[in-house]
């Protein structure tokens, strides 16, 4: 435990404070502890310690930098979307004896011209398309995730979701029905 606390307290002395101090100084006591000081002790040793490693980024020139798009290849900008976010299935949804699920989506204002949506259900993915809605289908027992992603035609993107819902189906463990 004596060891443990020599050592912390060399890592104390090594880090905070080599700027202020002439060198660290070890020592051994009467009873073999090792001990560490920024002061030297009646037979202590002074510590030889590598220099503090330190890095310096290169300058950067007016080369460096990237040039500024010129104002005949700036992308056209579309419509500023305001909502985009998944109305079925809800957050947290139940859905009893399906096997197939339609995801859709709020787009505010409408889908632009050359704009995207991509859907996304547990790996699975449709699209590209401009629907508003997609159907994946053998979609079984369980918990599951859904998102989309709008893709604007300027390369902008936005995401909706996740949205997690659940799949319940009947299961042939139940008790028995009485008709």
């Amino acid at each position: 435990m004596y060891r443990m606390v020599s050592i912390i307290l060399l890592a104390f002395f090594l880090g905070a404070g080599m700027a202020q101090a002439d060198g660290i100084y070890r020592w051994v006591d009467a009873q073999g502890n090792v001990h560490y000081s920024d002061h030297p002790h009646p037979g202590s040793q002074k510590v030889q310690l590598p220099r503090t490693q330190t890095y310096a980024p290169p300058s950067l020139t007016a080369a460096d930098m990237p040039a500024a798009p010129s104002q005949a290849s700036a992308a056209v900008p579309t419509a500023a979307y305001t909502r985009f976010s998944i109305t079925s299935p809800a957050s947290q949804a139940n859905l009893w004896y399906v096997h197939q699920v339609t995801v859709s989506v709020s787009v505010s204002p409408s889908l632009q011209s050359g704009d995207t949506i991509t859907y996304h259900l547990d790996g699975q993915t449709i699209g590209p398309t401009t629907n508003t809605s997609a159907t994946f289908k053998h979609v079984y027992r369980g918990t599951h995730t859904v998102s989309a992603t709008l893709n604007a035609a300027n390369g902008a993107g936005l995401s909706a979701g996740p949205v997690t819902f659940y799949v319940h189906q009947k299961t042939i463990i139940g008790p028995k029905s009485h008709h």
